[in-house]
């Protein structure tokens, strides 16, 4: 309930169900496995032109209720390999048969003894048309991929490769490797990989694209008493991945939910800082940075920076405050026309007599150089446990949050909102 009333947008989201998941052994080592959804919300809506010239608009049309059964996996195992059906991709790597392939139905064959598996994934599980055109061909529309567990003195990864086919002029080959751990002080994480995608260009002309990603990070943490000492570097070379794994990218949900495109993106650069971090009992003092060194341009590389120092204090055990300020500039050499900041000052404050918590928050944007107009957001919190599984609280603020439910600037304070609600959590 909010300055509008009692919000009640639908009795069911759409989405909503309850899982209970449970496996069924039947002879030998032939497993299955199902999930029982209780409840299954499925909704039709029908396009419809309200006005002359006005957009479409989708209209709910239906709202069904009912129980729902699906297949998870049906898995056959013998000592030494398991051949395991599952009605959507199994990931390998990114880059070659991910869960950003759509894939309707894959086949796994893994050698356990020798940490092999093998994968076949149909696209477009279920269309159906008849085979005897008298011509032979592969069939479409498929992933063929292959992994390694690489185990090998100390160090610890994979290797991958994959050939994807939807006909003979389109089609693309991937290899891929990866590694986890290295018998080495700190922590080392690198991969590499290689796709060549073959296309008919807008002339119905063969055509082909190649792309590669090198990556490297590696950091080391030394420890002092109180005080941890970080240094950290990576590299990311990254080219034309977009194009050769379009579908892939596509399929990202950070591309989807955030607009984030940064793994896919043409890259090239160098990352390197020291992150500090003081633990004396009840103050923690942390301090995070990492300068960007832009390569895309050899001629006249960027530099960027991003730093977050932070102190928190903790009252007691219910209670904490702190303050953070993330500092970015996306261009050192025009310090002053890319400085952003966002300060940010929080307390929490829990009572051990009852169980309500306080809470407040307030952010200063300064972006670009300048302060924006609406510079302040502050926010206010007090929430009370009715029990182990309910809470009742309110909510006053002037924050704007995205689409996503990220704070990213202030309203004037004459429209400042606010809400109280009412939350369960059920786990069981």
């Amino acid at each position: 309930m909010d300055e509008s009333a009692l919000d009640i947008e639908s009795v069911l989201d759409a989405d909503f169900s309850i899982d209970v998941s449970f496996t069924t052994t039947l002879p030998a080592t032939l497993t299955a496995g199902f999930t029982f959804s209780p409840v299954t919300v499925t909704t039709e809506s029908t396009e419809v032109t309200t006005t002359a010239g006005a957009t479409d608009t989708d209209v709910l049309t239906s709202v069904v209720v009912a129980p729902g059964l699906s297949l998870s996996y049906v898995q056959y195992e013998e000592e030494a390999w398991s051949l395991r059906f599952e009605p959507n991709a199994i990931a390998l790597s990114n880059y070659t048969l991910s869960g950003y392939t759509d894939a309707d139905g894959s086949l796994k064959l893994g050698l356990k003894d020798y940490g092999v598996n093998v994968v076949l994934a149909d696209r477009v599980a279920g269309e159906v048309t008849e085979h005897a055109t008298g011509d032979f061909a592969i069939p479409g529309n498929m992933i063929l991929g292959a992994s390694y567990d690489l185990d090998v003195s100390g160090v610890k990864g994979l290797v991958a490769g994959a050939f994807k086919f939807e006909d003979a002029s389109n089609n693309r080959v991937t290899v891929e490797g990866e590694v986890t751990e290295v018998p080495v002080p700190g922590e080392l994480s690198a991969d590499v990989a290689f796709g060549l995608l073959n296309f008919l260009d807008d002339s119905d002309a063969a055509s082909s694209a190649t792309a590669y990603r090198v990556y490297a990070a590696y950091k080391y943490p030394y420890e002092m008493e109180d005080i941890t000492v970080t240094p950290h570097v990576g590299l990311t070379w990254q080219n034309n991945l977009k194009t050769v794994y379009a579908e892939e990218s596509s399929n990202d949900l950070m591309v989807i939910y955030y607009g984030d495109d940064s793994a896919w993106a043409d890259t090239q650069e160098v990352k390197a800082g020291v992150d500090v971090s003081y633990l004396a009992t009840p103050m923690t003092v942390d301090l995070t940075d990492t300068l960007t060194i832009d390569l895309s341009e050899v001629s006249s590389p960027v530099f960027a920076l991003d730093l977050t120092p932070t102190v928190e204090y903790a009252i007691s055990d219910l209670s904490v405050a702190g303050i953070e300020v993330p500092v970015e500039v996306a261009d050192l050499t025009e310090f002053a026309s890319t400085l952003s900041m966002t300060p940010h000052g929080y307390i929490t404050y829990g009572m051990a007599e009852v169980p309500v918590t306080l809470g407040a928050d307030v952010y200063y944007f300064f972006e670009d150089g300048e302060q924006v107009d609406n510079p302040i957001a502050y926010t206010a919190n007090v929430s009370y446990a009715l029990n182990d599984y309910m809470s009742a609280g309110a909510h006053l603020g002037n924050e704007v949050l995205d689409a996503y439910g990220y704070l990213v600037g202030a309203a004037e304070l004459t429209e400042l909102h606010w809400y109280l609600y009412l939350k369960a959590e059920f786990e069981f």
